[in-house]
């Protein structure tokens, strides 16, 4: 009974995370977009390091949530990808802060709450998902 709940729970969250990763491809969308006219305007070229990681979070969490709503093992693959993806993210978020010069620049290498609430979101995926796999819920 708990392992047929973990299933399905699991597959209404990659239901919810294809959805996720249109808006979040959208939102990347938007900001090369904002960036560009920002560039423009400056003429000094924005950072690409927020928009870059969006895009590929969005395409990571796009795979694993077909992954999970396919009930596969496969699954595993992309999720540990975007958790790893977003720790490197936040490493270079952390440089960039304490290389930063002026306050301005400091608050710009802030990671956002709703990130580290996605992160910690991606990460109890991973390992409810890897509980799954162990339970033989979710086949290879």
């Amino acid at each position: 009974m708990l392992e047929t709940s973990l299933e399905w729970l699991l597959r209404g969250f990659g239901a919810f995370w294809i959805v996720g990763s249109g808006v979040a491809f959208h939102k990347a969308r938007e900001m090369v977009l904002i960036d560009h006219v920002l560039g423009a305007i400056s003429g000094t070229p924005e950072d690409p390091l927020l928009r870059r990681f969006l895009f590929v979070g969005s395409v990571l969490t796009l795979f694993s949530g077909m992954g999970l709503v396919l009930a596969t093992a496969w699954a595993l693959l992309p999720l540990v990808l975007l958790v790893g993806s977003q720790m490197i993210y936040f490493g270079l978020m952390q440089r960039k802060r304490a290389r930063a010069l002026t306050d301005e620049e400091r608050d710009e290498a802030q990671v956002s709450d709703s990130t580290r609430r996605a992160f910690l979101l991606s990460v109890a995926l991973t390992l409810a998902t890897g509980v799954a796999v162990w339970l033989g819920r979710f086949n290879w």
